[in-house]
């Protein structure tokens, strides 16, 4: 009975201590909610919102809206947003706390992407520059390379043409190699991505002697430059040593968006443009021919028409751009996904793109935040179109551009029936150039999984696994009606290309405050890449039919089916250290050593260290009533390489000796000898590099920027040798020569108007490269000079335009010194000899002197605007298309230019290629221009942003230059001969946030 009782106390007890607890727990636990918006009184969605020194947290929905319960009523709530100032704000009892949040003005505070990490700007210890979403125009390019045109010094990009989706070439810090690649290592969301020139040469599937186009489909217009957050550039050896042997030519980071950058949202973008090419060549019209050829006696083919030619082939061009975004999820889990899609009309007949693109990156965090699991995946369908536009056609070859310039203006675009008039099989009418096609389709596959574990407090382990697969397609047809393929039964090609690339790497970080004034951060890492090549090409003539265009190949006379399949490895180790002392003194230091299958066996490894210091001086006591408010000097050395080369150069090669027959049992064999011998002592091209930068602010960093000088030199450079008779064994690679870059950079931003209504910032950078080759020699292999980039059209005949010597830069224009005309009308040169006046000498170089870039974001209540200018100064250009029709030799068969007619040059004289043609490719260019208009949105609840807006793009370019455009590039950098023009655009766009 006793026992019963106390079993019944015992229960009312704990009862009543279970009450007690849950009322001192409820008393303790805090629920509250608010909103938080910004300084406009826009909310804000994605804020994270953060119980101070616990894991309990949430976020801001899409009315900027949160709500959470604390473990305690005095607790301190953190709110944090990218580009926002961090605020913390105690509780204290309160049930409601509504918030707003600024702007983070503070450069120092911003956060740049480096290689395997990230760091705040003020802790950067090499030459590393950045852009963000914000800072990108409106109305987007196709390629996302093109957003850092004029905006980053030190970085100069050329478009190749104004074909839609064209490459560009972009140089980080001048040319340093002859063979090997000179682009830039590209690092997506954590993959490297191997796009350099060792892989575009598969992607063209025409020779020099065909009407269709070689430039190189661009892999990176695969991309979507709506999905990019950041690009950050790293450029001096400190900074890219950390990815070793495809560090030299500099490394681009692309980072797409996410919801922790970007909060909940549903966004939709738009816009629909017009482009045309602004100005035509100034060539002989109807009237000008006749006389000219009148006047000379000259028989020619007068239909009674004035043809503009060049009006038949170029159109207004539409193009429209749809990107659908969205995110959501919770502070624990949560994604961002996107679709896209683009038609891009060309300006040009017959070429276009179309581009649809699918992307989500996700996030999950775990185990009281310990583990965090992420995946991005990317997809992107490329459809293009191209016109048969060659700029290495060769002689009296034609195509689409040069039959538009050189067909005379006295002729019809069509007979009486309608059909094309034509005079020939090489002056084919230049609109009839529609019914050749040339057709690709590319894809894209891009992922990663990612996941980081923490084992301790400051020491985390985290492993990444990336694939890529990239597929080209292309489809080209001649028909047998057209003069082009008449004479050969028609002729059809197909060319299949695939390049697969697969990433495992596995990181240990460590970041611990291991003192007051103590910080240390330390990286160690193992990766292997593989990348596997495919390629197969066909091609056949002689069709039954025409209709079956290249889908019944078989059909015809097989002329060439080739085939090849390929791959290399890469496998790394590599660790970081940087530490940093009092916040002022900081000290960065890696290494990695690089494994791969592309070298010999004696030199398949390699090491690559780098180190850097930096010095804030602006937190010196001496400092304190500085006009500075940032003062840091930066100093950086390090070796990088440069592995972008075929493979297998090193080994000893083979290849089918037609020309040598052997006769057994009756049957002809074919013998097969070597073509290169092997060399196990080959290896990769090796960059040093010594930087010297500081980082200044003042007025509280409303004026900010930064001053870059390198020296930059490229050794062990790749270059092929001829082998000595008598050798079956006609070249050989060596590791031979050097080439020296060093320059100045310079990037200023202010702030220069800040105020509620109105505001002004402008940035202006300024970049200088001077570029030398040193040797191309050494104890075992001796050359004086390479001759190369052969001229094209009937001034080309095997004439190299280009020469590559020991103190001149690379790039650099050699030939003949034009002085004028004799008393016959025929050229006269320069003699440097005094024996034939035919001496060749340096008359150009295609580098420029200082390139700059002009930026400028105005805003005036709900209005803003954007002025983008670049340009380059010092350049030479040689322009192969005036050569080729300057002549009046080439008259009445050939159209001329109207400059032609005041030469004073004879019809005697032949087309030459000399420094008549070289001409100043300096030019100042109007980028872009975008007017916006935020509507206010206050009263429409489920719209939280919109903006309708106004751009142009190449407005104006001011220059001397005489052809279509100063920004070209063909067989080399700074010839220019039958290129796509640039064209000018203008659209209308919205973009609205719900």
């Amino acid at each position: 009975m006793k026992q019963k009782e106390n079993t019944q106390l015992f229960k009312k007890l704990l009862l009543f201590a279970f009450m007690a607890l849950t009322v001192a727990v409820s008393a303790q636990e805090q629920l509250l909610s608010g909103t938080v918006t910004d300084t406009n009184g826009q909310t804000v969605p994605g804020v994270n919102v953060v119980e101070k020194g616990t894991s309990n947290g949430t976020s801001t929905d899409f009315d900027g809206k949160y709500s959470i319960t604390t473990t305690t009523e005095n607790a301190v709530l953190v709110f944090s947003y990218i580009g926002f100032q961090t605020l913390e704000e105690p509780v204290n009892g309160r049930s409601s706390i509504d918030i707003t949040i600024s702007e983070d003005t503070q450069q120092l505070d911003e956060i740049v992407v480096i290689g395997y990490g990230s760091q705040k700007r003020k802790d950067v210890t090499g030459a590393v520059a950045s852009l963000k979403a914000e800072s990108f125009v409106q109305a987007l390019p196709v390629a996302p390379e093109q957003l850092l045109q004029g905006k980053i010094a030190g970085v100069n990009i050329v478009q190749s043409s104004g074909q839609p989706g064209a490459s560009s070439t972009v140089r980080i810090r001048g040319t340093s190699s002859i063979s090997a690649g000179n682009e830039p290592l590209y690092v997506i969301d954590g993959v490297p991505l191997q796009f350099g020139s060792a892989n575009n040469s598969v992607r063209t599937v025409t020779s020099g002697s065909s009407p269709l186009s070689e430039e190189a489909i661009n892999p990176l217009s695969l991309i979507n430059p709506a999905d990019i957050a950041s690009i950050d550039v790293l450029k001096d050896a400190s900074a890219t040593a950390i990815y070793g042997s495809r560090g030299a030519n500099g490394v681009i980071v692309i980072t797409t968006k996410n919801k922790g950058q970007y909060g909940e949202f549903l966004q939709y973008d738009s816009y629909t443009g017009i482009a045309y090419v602004p100005e035509l060549l100034p060539f002989l019209n109807a009237d000008e021919y006749r006389a000219y050829a009148n006047s000379n006696d000259l028989p020619f083919s007068d239909e009674g028409v004035n043809t503009n030619w060049q009006k038949e082939v170029f159109r207004s061009a539409v193009t429209q751009n749809h990107n659908l975004s969205f995110a959501g999820g919770s502070r624990t889990t949560n994604f961002t996904a996107s679709l896209g899609y683009n038609n891009q009309e060309g300006t040009l007949l017959s070429s276009g793109l179309k581009k649809y693109t699918a992307r989500i990156n996700g996030n999950h965090t775990t185990l009281d935040d310990r583990l965090n699991i992420g995946v991005n995946l990317t997809y992107a369908k490329l459809d293009e179109t191209r016109a048969a536009v060659n700029s290495n056609i060769a002689d009296e070859g034609g195509n689409l551009l040069k039959d538009a310039l050189r067909w005379a203006p006295t002729l019809p675009v069509y007979n009486d029936d309608g059909s094309f008039y034509q005079i020939g099989a090489l002056r084919i009418n230049p609109v009839s150039w529609t019914q050749v096609s040339d057709e690709s389709d590319s894809s894209l596959l891009l992922g990663n999984m990612n996941a980081a574990f923490t084992i301790l407090e400051g020491l985390k382990i985290s492993t990444n696994l990336g694939y890529s697969n990239e597929d080209v397609n292309r489809f080209t047809n001649i028909p047998s009606t057209h003069p082009a393929g008449e004479g050969q039964g028609g002729t059809a090609s197909i060319s299949k290309y695939t390049n697969r690339n697969i990433l495992a790497e596995t990181n240990l970080t460590f970041d611990k405050q291991i003192s007051d004034d103590s910080y240390l951060s330390l990286l160690a890492g193992y990766s292997f890449q593989r990348f596997e090549t495919q390629n197969t090409f066909t091609s056949a003539n002689n069709f039954v039919s025409d209709a079956t265009e290249w889908n019944l190949i078989q059909s015809g006379t097989i002329q060439s089916n080739t085939s090849f399949k390929d791959a290399n490895r890469l496998s790394s180790y590599y660790g970081r250290l940087n530490y940093k002392l009092k916040d002022r003194y900081l000290l960065t230091f890696t290494l990695r050593r690089d494994g791969s299958s592309r070298f010999g066996d004696n030199n398949k490894w390699g090491t690559f260290p780098s180190g850097a210091l930096a010095w804030n001086v602006t937190d010196e006591d001496f400092m304190q009533n500085s006009k500075f408010s940032n003062l840091k000097l930066r100093v950086g050395y390090g070796i990088t390489g440069n592995q972008e080369i075929p493979n297998n150069l090193y080994r000893e090669q083979l290849s089918i000796a037609g020309s040598a027959i052997y006769v057994f049992g009756g049957q002809a064999i074919p013998s097969v000898l070597p073509t290169n011998f092997q060399n196990q002592d080959l290896k990769w091209e090796q960059t040093s590099q010594m930087n010297f930068g500081a980082d200044f602010g003042f007025f509280d960093q409303r004026l900010y920027g930064s001053v870059d000088y390198y020296i930059k030199n490229t050794d062990d450079l790749l270059l092929q040798f001829s082998t000595a008779a008598p050798s079956v064994v006609n070249t050989q690679w060596a590791n031979v020569g050097e080439v020296e870059n060093k320059g100045l950079e310079i990037n200023v931003t202010g702030d220069i108007i800040t105020n509620d209504n109105f505001s002004w910032t402008s940035n202006v950078n300024f970049s200088t490269n001077k570029n030398e080759v040193l040797s191309l020699s050494n104890d075992n292999f001796q050359r004086d000079e390479i001759r190369t980039s052969s001229g094209s059209g009937v001034v080309g005949n095997n004439a190299l335009t280009q020469i590559i010597k020991p103190g001149l830069p690379l790039n650099t224009f050699y030939g003949r010194q034009f002085t004028g005309y004799d008393a016959d009308g025929l050229e006269t040169y320069l003699d440097v000899d005094g024996e034939d006046g035919a001496d060749e000498v340096v008359i150009g170089d295609a580098n420029p002197d200082w390139t700059y870039g002009f930026n400028n974001t105005f805003k005036y209540k709900n209005i803003d605007v954007s002025i983008n200018f670049r340009g380059v100064v010092g350049n030479d250009i040689y322009n192969n298309t005036a050569a080729e029709f300057s002549y009046v030799s080439q008259t009445p068969g050939v159209n001329v230019l109207r400059s032609a007619l005041d030469t004073g040059s004879s019809r005697a004289q032949t087309a030459q290629y000399s420094s008549q043609w070289i001409e100043d490719g300096s030019y100042l260019r109007l980028d872009n221009l975008t007017v916006g208009y935020n509507f206010n949105t206050d009263k429409v609840g489920f719209i939280k942003k919109a903006k309708i807006y106004l751009s142009g793009r190449n407005l104006f370019v001011i220059t001397g230059y005489t052809g279509f455009d100063p920004e070209v590039r063909t067989r080399s950098i700074g010839i220019d001969y039958l290129v796509y023009p640039r064209p000018r655009i203008f659209q209308i766009g919205t973009s609205i946030t719900f």
